[in-house]
């Protein structure tokens, strides 16, 4: 997608024509006048690989309004600023237009067509890509915002969620180790789990789609959310010339939710100090880089946490560890002492910082006797060297000697003579042989630097050559790119055009499948209609279970065939306890699985007779389903079982309550003829 101002557009805001390349370098669509709001749209809808442009702050007056900007656009989407080559220059889009070969005609050029050239440009490889994301995505593990707290019950609450945090940052450390992805944790526990963690994973956001995703529930919450940085990057394909940086560092760090960071130089000065919640990785290597060159990392623990160990192999220096870890009391002297010499210190020391300055503190107190080694050996030379890079080597791990033997063998490399290789010394009556011995030195010094003069002067001439050779080369290509451009055309066409073929193929062979499959539900349907026809199939419905969308097809399929027979699959009481009344109006059996049978009472005392599914013939086509016609028998007997069972129940009760209504008969007559003997007794 090519974008392009244009002047004088209607509104505070700037409108922009939009050209939308496909299949190659055609033109798919274009728009014109169109806000930046309905571009956005548009680049969501299109998902564009590139968006080129020949100028990215027309997408917004500064970087901060950029950042927002590009955050709102989807993140496989790139931008590429076409007038920025990879070296660094920039070149009119018009100039570039005609070293690409593409055609821009006579004036000036119109948005459109500047938007169409700028898509064509980024297609075939020009401009710089820029960059706002950071190549690391940060994911945070908390509470879910559906958490409620309060009542007796909270504490119980807050154990469930930090457990639940603690599972899902182990499955989050899982899945990121399995993929083998770099990265930082960072958490705070609490009693029984953890409060919250974050995760800085140094990859884009991209790389972690189908690892981990963002989710919440009741319980936790998982963001994941990629890391944008605050100024424009442009993306070189040439390597930049680092440049060395000083002084040595020897930087203590303390890792956390909150980091501090402490460096001194090589000679246990006072450099920096830092401590600011939720630094990553990179963030702590640009803090670093920006004040020195660091020769040692150090922490205060035993042993050191991931993030420091990461952090050193990251920058490429050893790390210190001390033999056990320090005590506070110990961090406390470590620094009180050393803060007396810098009053600054005392402004911005807290606990995170006082930790990393101990860990430096200690580093250097442990290497100090080695680095004043250093020193004195210098000083026996007669040669100035850089005695801190010299430290800095011997920090790093190899011996004095060797150290100092790389030292001069960088004199002895240097092109121009330098007026302070050659240490001046007091003159006194032993200095004779002493004067000679240095003359024979730059002597030699000399006659080095001419021969390394005259095999630079080769080199130049052999370079000025192959560019010579090389600007031929180019023009050559690109006339020969013309001449072909046509061919090349037809090829990119035949290409289109045969996956197409090959799209259709694909499409005409599902298109088959699908064919056969309707034939041979014709077939059955065929054979299923002439055995309907003669007698020998009844329709039916089948489903799973019943519900109330089941219960409405039922009704329907009744208001337009009449009683029909049901098969299921399951007996569920609650649901028949619910619509079997309505059912059983309707329903002239039910087929049921044999291990079904046991709850058929549920369903049978609507009326409704249950038969075994397994005892008859079921053509199925759909929801539909056909079966023997002698299931209308079958019904028909079982319900004149049930009727008659349950008249058999109600005499059975009848002659009950006779029973019980003869008993009392007898006793109230028994009870009667007691108390007539009675009296004749008494009248004798």
């Amino acid at each position: 997608m090519g974008l392009d101002v244009e002047p004088g557009c209607k509104g505070s805001r700037p409108c922009f024509s939009v050209a939308v390349l496909g299949d190659g370098e055609r033109l798919v669509d274009k728009y014109e006048s169109i806000p930046l709001h309905r571009v956005i749209r548009l680049v969501w809808e299109y998902r564009p690989d590139i968006i080129a442009i020949d100028n990215v702050y027309e997408l917004a007056s500064d970087e901060h309004e950029l950042v927002k900007v590009v955050s709102m656009l989807p993140p496989s989407t790139e931008i590429v600023q076409v007038t920025r080559l990879p070296t660094g220059e920039y070149v009119d889009i018009r100039s570039l237009a005609r070293l690409a070969g593409i055609e821009t005609g006579g004036g000036k050029l119109s948005p459109s067509r500047t938007a169409y050239i700028a898509a064509v440009l980024a297609l075939r490889g020009y401009g710089s890509r820029v960059r706002f994301v950071e190549e690391k995505t940060r994911i945070i593990v908390s509470k879910s915002r559906r958490v409620k707290h309060g009542g007796s019950s909270n504490p119980r609450f807050q154990r469930k969620v930090r457990s639940a945090i603690l599972r899902a940052v182990r499955l989050i450390k899982h899945r990121l180790d399995r993929e083998r992805l770099d990265y930082d944790l960072v958490f705070r526990k609490s009693s029984g789990g953890l409060d919250s963690a974050t995760f800085i994973v140094y990859a884009p956001r991209n790389k972690l789609y189908g690892i981990v995703k963002p989710y919440e529930d009741n319980d936790i919450r998982v963001e994941v959310k990629p890391v944008y940085s605050s100024h424009i990057v442009f993306e070189s394909k040439q390597e930049e010339q680092l440049q060395t940086m000083t002084p040595y560092l020897i930087v203590g760090v303390d890792p956390g939710i909150s980091t501090g960071l402490a460096a001194i130089d090589i000679n246990g000065n006072f450099v920096a100090a830092l401590s600011r919640r939720g630094l990553d990785r990179g963030d702590v290597i640009s803090w670093i880089q920006q004040h020195g060159t660091p020769v040692l990392v150090a922490t205060d623990v035993k042993p050191a946490p991931d993030f420091v160990k990461k952090l050193a192999a990251s920058l490429g220096v050893p790390l210190y560890e001390p033999p056990v870890s320090l005590s506070v009391e110990e961090k406390r002297e470590l620094v009180e002492s050393y803060a007396k010499r810098y009053p600054r210190l005392s402004r911005i020391l807290d606990s995170h910082i006082r930790d990393a300055l101990a860990a430096a503190l200690r580093a250097y107190n442990t290497y100090k006797s080695k680095l004043l080694q250093v020193e004195s050996y210098a000083s026996r030379i007669g040669i100035e060297l850089d005695i801190d890079h010299v430290k800095a080597e011997v920090l790093k791990g190899i011996t004095i000697a060797e150290a100092i033997e790389n030292a001069i063998n960088r004199v002895l490399s240097g092109i121009e003579p330098q007026s302070f290789l050659i240490k001046r010394v007091r003159k006194n009556n032993n200095q004779v042989q002493e004067d000679k011995h240095q003359s024979d030195i730059s002597n030699k010094l000399h006659k080095e630097i001419e021969l390394l003069r005259a095999q630079n002067k080769l080199l130049e001439q052999r370079l000025r050559e192959l560019t010579e050779r090389l600007e031929v080369l180019e023009k050559d290509y690109r006339i020969v790119l013309l001449e072909y451009r046509d061919q090349v055309e037809r090829d990119r066409e035949i290409n289109r055009l045969a996956n197409m073929v090959s799209v259709l193929r694909s499409e005409l062979e599902k298109l088959r499948e699908e064919n056969k499959q309707l034939k041979e539900t014709i077939v059955s349907l065929e054979r299923i209609i002439l055995e309907v026809a003669s007698g020998q199939l009844v329709p039916g419905l089948y489903f799973s279970d019943i519900g109330s969308e089941e219960l409405k097809i039922i009704n329907e399929t009744a208001k337009t065939y009449g009683r029909m027979v049901l098969v299921v699959d399951r007996i569920n009481p609650v649901n028949w306890a619910r619509y079997g009344r309505e059912l059983g109006k309707i329903l002239i059996a039910v087929l049921v699985p044999g291990n079904e049978l046991v709850k058929r009472n549920c369903i049978e005392s609507y009326d409704i007779p249950v038969l075994p599914r397994e005892s008859y013939r079921i053509e199925a086509v759909d929801s539909m389903v056909f079966v023997e016609e002698r299931v209308i028998t079958d019904g028909y007997t079982r319900l004149l079982e049930l009727r008659r069972r349950r008249e058999e129940g109600k005499k059975q009760k009848l002659s009950i309550e006779e029973f019980k209504r003869m008993i009392s008969e007898y006793r109230a007559k028994r009870a009667k003829l007691f108390l007539g003997k009675r009296e004749k007794e008494t009248m004798s």
